[in-house]
């Protein structure tokens, strides 16, 4: 049985990816060209991927909500219901979507240590609404808050619509599609990992159950950590929209 230090992993990004990878079996040679596989065929459609997006977020004046307040410093907020995806609010979003998109198909290193994973954090907690995120285009510019609830409710509707179209693409022998499925859910599931855990008290739930006392640590040898639930959505998308239109 390996050990895994639960505080290392809390606080050591590295060493959370390599037991995140571990765990789920992400193989950083065959997974990750998967989806830099994406790249040629992204270009033309980037602006398309990230209406969607947006199209989606603006169904419901709940998810709408979170782009009402002004989303730079010379921005104005504004009534959820006045948001379209032309308003300032939305391109203002739209723009750091684009370049996270093209960031995510763009990389070549998905090891542990990669510096990747490091910005997929920060994005993560940049989406707690701090102003510490780490990211530089996000200093000085108001607070972004988005509900870890409507992440996760969007989770549950790309997964759907990306099993869908992968799927159907006839080009594509069951090998690779099964390859393709199976490296995009272990890609949103480390994503979902480095988002979520900036959202949760990691320890809660041990300290909850008496498991962090004295007696439990010794008992079990050391605290498990918890591993979240949320969700890569843009990513989802994006792929979707590929495989679709491949």
């Amino acid at each position: 049985m390996e050990h895994i230090d639960g505080a290392l992993v809390s606080h050591d990004l590295p060493a959370r990816m390599r037991y995140l990878q571990s765990f789920l079996q992400w193989d950083p040679a065959k997974d990750g060209p998967l989806i830099e596989a994406c790249k040629p065929v992204l270009a033309p459609l980037v602006n398309d991927v990230v209406d969607a997006v947006y199209d989606h977020l603006l169904r419901y004046d709940i998810t709408a909500a979170t782009f009402a307040p002004a989303q730079s410093t010379d921005g104005l907020s504004v009534n959820v219901h006045e948001l379209n995806r032309d308003h300032a609010n939305i391109k203002f979003r739209k723009d750091f979507l684009k370049g996270y998109l093209v960031r995510l198909v763009s990389n070549h290193d998905w090891a542990p240590e990669s510096k990747f994973w490091d910005y997929i954090d920060k994005v993560g907690k940049a989406h707690t609404g701090t102003l510490d995120s780490g990211l530089k285009h996000r200093k000085g510019k108001p607070p972004l808050f988005v509900e870890y609830r409507d992440v996760n409710l969007l989770l549950g509707w790309v997964e759907n619509a990306v099993t869908d179209i992968v799927m159907g693409v006839e080009a594509l022998d069951i090998t690779t599609k099964v390859d393709v499925l199976k490296a995009l859910n272990k890609y949103w599931w480390l994503q979902n990992d480095l988002f979520a855990r900036h959202y949760v008290d990691e320890g809660r739930e041990v300290r909850s159950m008496g498991l962090g006392s004295p007696s439990a640590n010794k008992l079990f040898g050391r605290e498990s950590p918890a591993i979240a639930i949320c969700y890569s959505v843009a990513a989802a998308l994006l792929l979707a929209v590929v495989w679709k239109l491949k």
